[in-house]
């Protein structure tokens, strides 16, 4: 099955690339690093205080480096991703958030159970293809020690290939070392950094030296815009498009020069900001026409895209949760995204995840990745099944029903398709057979194996960085 969606026309996504041209030609971006500063005066940028001016030649020499494609390993050979054209979507799961929506229906502080259980999740998940280091932020007596132990909890008890910690150079080198630790290997990307700029144009010292940091290791890195329409970006729909592309490739010049041919995933999770609550919407359908706008500026570069996700302003699993959540996971896998964070989990627009949403937002997944295969090529035995189904009366009996309706059919994991009064007397709800379907998935965890020399030089790694054994919890 084949979707095309479109909010630029091809002399609109031209109009953009020019705006952005003459944006950072003119006005540039303010980068608050002297160091930044020094590279790009090194390399011959025309600068003005913390702000950098960028030419036609200097943004088509970074793009000509920024590879389509690259893989990704872990320690586990068989979870090696490809991420970028002409590949299927990586999706991932909740990403930055700080509270979760316990099965009560009220929201809690995060701590390591919980960021436990969404290990498990995530490692039993029959869509996600990543872990990530960063999906949670549980409280812990030592907050530095607890994003250590966060990478070290990541890598100990997933064996996918991961997004890490990016925020400052220690923490990214570290990040580094721990997954090439458990994964072996120096040679191949082990990981993605997300690195997100300070909307207005402009870029913080942090992400740039976690860019720093992944490109000189030669790891890969997502580089987005999550701005505001009508605070942090111009209230124009378009506006917010042009303002993600300048600061998406000023990031991403920045790190070609680091180290040219450094993998680069665009990206935006820039959406309106609802002027009654003055909090970000990311259920608004404007949020869609920017993400498939800025997926068509990634694709006139060339460049992987990262959009979308189960995105939704509700604070439970009800039914806004399930409309708007479908309704970006639809259109962010139609726009053509090929690593998609917050793909599940997600409630209050990045603030909380719940577990039942979770689950959820698979059975979503696991629906549109069921359309994308499409109808199928015709089988050999159709003539042949037609006429034993018109003598039979039917097609139940059929050896063909038989052997083929379970890949055929989408047998989903939630939902309810019984008749109404089997439904009424279950007398289970949605939400119910979800946390249900939840217990039952931590419960059949299994931890995935790690070769013991991998586990001690990443035990070594944690205790080096931190000075201390990695804690039971």
């Amino acid at each position: 099955m084949r979707v095309t969606i479109e909010a630029l026309s091809g002399p609109e996504i031209e109009r953009v690339h020019q705006a952005t041209l003459d944006i950072l030609g003119t006005k540039g971006l303010s980068f608050m690093s002297e160091e930044a500063l020094e590279i790009f005066k090194g390399h011959g940028f025309k600068t003005d205080g913390q702000r950098v001016f960028f030419t036609p030649a200097q943004i088509e020499t970074a793009l000509g480096t920024a590879p389509e494609k690259f893989e990704l390993v872990s320690r586990a050979p068989e979870r090696k991703l490809t991420v970028g054209l002409g590949e299927k979507p990586v999706f991932l799961s909740a990403s930055g958030v700080p509270r979760i929506v316990t099965w009560q229906g009220k929201q809690k502080a995060v701590d390591f159970v919980d960021y436990r259980v969404m290990l498990k999740l995530t490692q039993t998940s029959p869509v996600l293809g990543m872990a990530n280091s960063g999906a949670l932020y549980p409280t812990y007596h030592d907050p530095l020690l607890g994003l250590y132990l966060q990478v070290y909890e990541t890598l100990d008890l997933t064996d996918m290939p991961l997004v890490g910690q990016s925020e400052g150079t220690t923490l990214s080198h570290y990040s580094i070392d721990m997954a090439q630790a458990a994964a072996g290997t120096k040679d191949t990307p082990v990981m993605v950094g997300v690195c997100n700029s300070l909307s207005p144009m402009a870029w913080d010292a942090r992400m740039l030296e976690g860019v720093k940091a992944f490109a000189e290791r030669g790891q890969a890195l997502n580089i987005s815009c999550c701005s505001m329409n009508g605070a942090t970006a111009p209230v124009y729909v378009i506006g917010a498009i042009v303002q993600a592309n300048c600061e998406v490739l000023g990031g991403l010049v920045y790190s070609q020069l680091i180290r040219p041919g450094t993998p680069v995933i665009y990206g935006t999770t820039s959406s309106v900001m609802d002027m009654v609550t003055m909090a970000l919407a990311l259920g608004a359908p404007e949020y869609t026409l920017i993400s498939v706008g800025c997926s068509q500026m990634a694709a006139r570069y060339c460049l992987p895209y990262r959009g979308g996700g189960g995105l939704t302003d509700a604070k439970l699993l009800d039914a806004q949760a399930g409309l708007e959540s479908a309704w970006n996971l639809i259109f962010s896998c139609f726009e053509g995204v090929h690593f998609m964070l917050q793909a599940v989990g997600v409630m209050e627009s990045f603030m909380a995840v719940a577990f039942d949403k979770w689950v959820l937002d698979e059975e979503i997944i696991g629906r549109i990745l069921r359309l994308s295969k499409g109808v199928g090529h015709f089988p050999s035995d159709l003539a042949e099944t037609f006429s034993q189904g018109i003598e039979a009366g039917g097609y139940l009996k059929l050896k063909s029903t038989l052997k083929n309706f379970r890949k055929e059919f989408h047998r989903p994991t939630l939902g309810d398709r019984h008749s109404f009064e089997v439904f009424m007397k279950r007398g289970i709800s949605l939400q119910t057979d979800a946390w249900a379907l939840v217990e039952a998935r931590v419960a059949a965890y299994q931890k995935p194996a790690m070769d013991p020399e991998a586990f001690q030089n990443m035990k070594a790694v944690f205790t080096k960085a931190t000075g201390t054994e990695p804690p039971t919890l």
